[in-house]
């Protein structure tokens, strides 16, 4: 019985938070061929998602990338 219980700690458990943060990854990624970016657009930003193959000209004209949270400037 003990070494079920520490069988369960050392792989079951681990698998499942391991499991669980790569559905989370994956539910929060953006589409397939595309990226999120922070459009200049009066005076503000506005995230926007865009193809990979547009992001060379959002970025040509003043469009940046979000922050590690995911976050605009203000």
């Amino acid at each position: 019985m003990k070494y079920l219980r520490h069988l369960v700690v050392v792989v079951v458990v681990p698998a499942l938070v391991l499991a669980f943060f790569a559905v989370s990854a994956v539910l929060a990624a953006p589409p397939q061929g595309k990226a999120t970016l922070c459009h200049a657009a009066a005076h503000k930003y506005v995230q926007i998602t865009v193809a990979n193959n547009a992001l060379p000209a959002h970025m040509g004209h003043g469009d940046v990338l979000p922050d590690e949270y995911g976050d605009c400037p203000s």
